[in-house]
């Protein structure tokens, strides 16, 4: 019993001396990646739903009753001034025939009609897509929309008028993602059931052929700053009510400290930050930085 006396000893002091090892250990340390501020220009869009019009239309007819001989023309077609769009038939002409050049051949012409475009433009309705037909004089034949005249209707809620104040410039997105130029006109003398202004926005050369009611898009500047302060977005932390923001700023190699921001332009890559100023060799924590606590210590990797 004696013999085993010191061995219990010597493990007791074993059990008891393993908390004090490990609570000596240090904490491990947060690996972090950093980024320094750059100023740069920065701008903040706003966008809106529009859809395309042609406000000025001709509506080309049957100069007289006849059989329509021919369809020289498509929807959506682009058409130009005086080209002709369907040709009719009399039906006197229809009863002579053949004979009729018989008769007379300076009748070689007589009963055969070209109705041609009155305008440059697109065929935005066609009534008559197959010959065959007989149409009374003034029957609807189809109708040209003059493509220089094309417009995109916008309906700007009124808590944004100012965006549309002067004229400015603004980008137009097609359902296939082509973007146009184009200038918001003065509003028209309206406002929608849902309370928002009516702006006519004309695009700037436009290619191709866009048929009308066309659902688009019309981006329109809402900030611009040519000289911001600006952070990858992955910087900037919140809080759940989204109404107090900061960044972890190193103090030095192994330190980070939360420095409340307030915010100005945002965009899903970048953010402005208006206050504080950082110097150009600031370090702002750019990934591990979530949840960490004021005056964390960390470990920079590349």
């Amino acid at each position: 019993m004696k013999r085993l006396l010191p061995f219990l000893l010597l493990a007791l002091a074993a059990c008891h001396s393993a908390p004090a090892d490990d609570a000596a250990a240090p904490p491990p340390r947060a690996q972090v990646q950093v980024v320094s501020p750059v100023t740069q220009s920065l701008t903040q869009y706003r966008t809106f739903p529009a859809t395309s019009t042609y406000p000025r239309k001709s509506t080309i007819t049957a100069p007289v009753a006849g059989y329509v001989t021919g369809v020289r023309v498509r929807l959506g077609d682009r058409v130009r001034a005086g080209q002709v769009l369907f040709t009719l038939e009399t039906k006197e002409r229809r009863a002579l025939g053949s004979s009729i050049t018989r008769i007379d051949p300076s009748l070689k012409g007589f009963g055969l009609v070209a109705v041609t475009s009155p305008s440059p433009g697109i065929v935005s309705v066609l009534n008559i897509q197959q010959p065959g037909d007989y149409l009374l004089e003034g029957a609807p034949l189809g109708t040209v929309a003059e493509s220089s005249q094309l417009v995109f209707q916008l309906n700007l809620p009124y808590e944004y008028h100012q965006l549309a104040k002067g004229n400015p410039q603004c980008t137009i997105i097609l359902p296939d993602s082509t973007r146009l130029q184009g200038q918001v006109l003065s509003p028209l003398a309206s406002v929608s059931p849902g309370q928002s202004e009516v702006y006519l926005v004309r695009p700037i050369n436009p290619q191709g052929v866009i048929p009308e009611n066309l659902l688009v898009q019309v981006r329109l500047t809402q900030t611009e700053q040519p000289n911001a302060q600006t952070l990858p977005a992955a910087c900037v932390l919140a809080d759940e009510t989204l109404h107090h923001f900061w960044v972890m700023k190193l103090v030095n190699d192994s330190t980070a400290v939360k420095v409340p921001v307030t915010l100005g332009v945002q965009k899903p890559t970048e953010i402005e930050i208006k206050t504080p100023v950082f110097g150009p060799r600031d370090r702002i924590l750019s990934a591990g930085n979530y949840g960490l606590a004021d005056t964390a210590n960390v470990t920079v990797t590349r």
